[in-house]
């Protein structure tokens, strides 16, 4: 039977177009051959006039930019599907905060178990979420600072890196580009199986009912495969929100459990007598290590929590009145309350369980705990509904690999979700261990996303620009690029140091 699931998950997946009906463009039915730029948010909302080659500096570039940008929306049918900055801002906090945000206080317990170790922690976390907001809002300026570009669309990391770098690497962007998300897709699903199998032994259930695998087959055939066909993010704007705030009263509950009258803190507890001696609070044994490389680990774990940049283009285009002060806005928001978020979850999660937590820290939980089997229930509800918003970026980075230049018709992009839906699936029925995805993910593709890509093709863009007389070389430019240096850098070693140090905790132990 276990050998079997995974192969009957591919069938269920193939059979569940019953499920779906959906509009576009106003209608239901059968679908003419989209162009693969269809298959993205598209229309910047301004107008640009392109014979303006006066030259300018980078900040007046930006001023003149807002207010030409204010209050000119382009009228298009497709801007019904646009989303205001609020709704906008809860699917960017939903789609940083996925089940990464339960691997942070293992992330901690790799270099400490005394409370103390949460101030380096949460001063990392600052750090990163400070530079990744930054780069996050970088992308659509790579569109807006060239006025050559066709400023009705938002260029993604992957065409942004052709036009500026070159089209003969612009390959290994798009390789990324899709290799993050899937990777984040994947963790999502060993989760997700993880929480409804938990869900289903506190309901008392067994056998098949509260099989891991068979839960997530149907879960993924009869809920996430029909939410990943939606057509518009704006429709999932009311799953976000609930989504966000279960995500709260999970944080709220994490915070009541860690305090000192939790039952965790009581010996001989319900609750403690019901898990592993592995899942219990263990504290002071190895001290603060804050300065060791296992601070690295928790430092890839940062940056899978505060990585969505594959999908900042379409986080603009789906925006209403896009402005760059609007979109600044929308990062500001969106990056301050999930940095706010990881700090209670990671605090929460360690002050409870030490140096013994779990590498998803929701199952250092007693089953007999009511408030984890409600928090687990509003985790799952939450990456559902985060699902879909990692699955375009997936799909959307497939087709520049595959089908670049090519019209991708409703019958391939059905075929692709339902291929893709079926391999994540099946890998997360078979993997078991998501604190390793999260963590190397973070290390290796999530510093090129956040970190190196988007800087390195700043760097390309204003060294054009300013050849060319398009932009003055000012004190502030050379400032920015001099950061954009660093922060290029600053990726290249998390990759390279944080990755060996990963594989080395997972399967040498002792070395680090």
């Amino acid at each position: 039977m276990k050998i079997s699931i995974p192969f009957i998950v591919l069938l269920s997946i193939c059979h569940t177009d019953a499920l779906q009906s959906f509009t576009i463009r106003g209608g239901t039915g059968s679908v003419k051959p989209t162009p693969l730029e269809q298959l993205q948010p598209t229309h910047f909302g301004r107008i640009i006039n392109k014979n303006d080659r006066t030259s300018t500096s980078l900040d007046s570039s930006t001023k003149k930019e807002e207010s030409e940008d204010e209050g000119n929306g382009i009228d298009d049918p497709s801007d019904s599907t646009k989303q205001g900055l609020y709704s906008s801002a809860f699917n960017l906090v939903k789609a940083n905060l996925g089940s990464g945000v339960f691997a942070l206080p293992a992330g901690i317990a790799t270099f400490g178990d005394v409370p103390s170790a949460i101030v380096p922690a949460a001063l990392v976390m600052c750090a990163l979420g400070s530079m990744s907001a930054y780069t996050f809002n970088m992308i659509p300026r790579l569109t807006r600072l060239d006025e050559s570009n066709d400023h009705k669309r938002t260029m993604s990391i992957s065409q942004a890196w052709e036009k500026e770098v070159g089209k003969d690497s612009a390959w290994l962007v798009s390789l990324f580009c899709f290799l993050t998300p899937f990777g984040t897709a994947l963790t999502f699903s060993i989760v997700l199986g993880d929480m409804l199998s938990m869900l289903a032994q506190s309901m008392g259930l067994s056998g098949i009912l509260m099989s891991r695998q068979a839960l997530l087959m149907g879960v993924t055939s009869a809920v996430v495969y029909p939410l990943c066909n939606l057509k518009s993010l704006a429709a999932l704007a009311p799953v976000s929100m609930v989504g966000v705030g279960g995500m709260c009263l999970t944080a709220a509950f994490m915070v009541l459990r860690s305090l000192p009258s939790s039952p965790y803190m009581a010996a001989g507890s319900t609750f403690l007598n019901s898990i592993p001696a592995l899942s219990r609070p263990s504290f002071g044994l190895i001290g603060n290590n804050a300065l060791s490389p296992s601070l690295l680990i928790l430092v890839s774990m940062c940056a899978t929590s505060l990585l969505v940049h594959f999908s900042a283009h379409d986080f603009c285009d789906d925006l209403s009145d896009n402005t760059s002060k609007r979109f600044k806005k929308l990062t500001a928001i969106g990056f301050s309350f999930t940095v706010l978020m990881n700090v209670i979850f990671m605090a929460a999660g360690f002050l409870t369980f030490g140096g013994n937590c779990q590498s998803m820290v929701l199952n250092n939980y007693s089953p007999k705990d009511i408030g984890a089997t409600i928090s687990r229930l509003v985790v799952a509800v939450s990456l559902v509904g985060s699902y879909p918003i990692l699955f375009r970026a997936i799909k959307s980075s497939l087709f520049e690999l595959t089908h670049k230049g090519k019209e991708v018709s409703e019958k391939l992009n059905k075929r692709a979700t339902r291929s893709l839906l079926g391999l994540l699936t099946v890998t997360a029925m078979l993997l078991t261990d998501a604190g390793i995805v999260v963590s190397l993910n973070g290390a290796v593709m999530g510093s090129a996303i956040i970190y190196a890509f988007p800087c390195i093709i700043f760097l390309k863009l204003t060294e054009r620009l300013v050849s060319q007389g398009k932009l003055q070389k000012t004190k502030m430019l050379m400032i920015e690029r001099f950061v954009n240096k660093a922060l290029v850098g600053t990726g290249g070693l998390i990759a390279v140091l944080g990755g060996a140090v990963i594989l080395l905790s997972k399967f040498k132990p002792g070395l680090v």
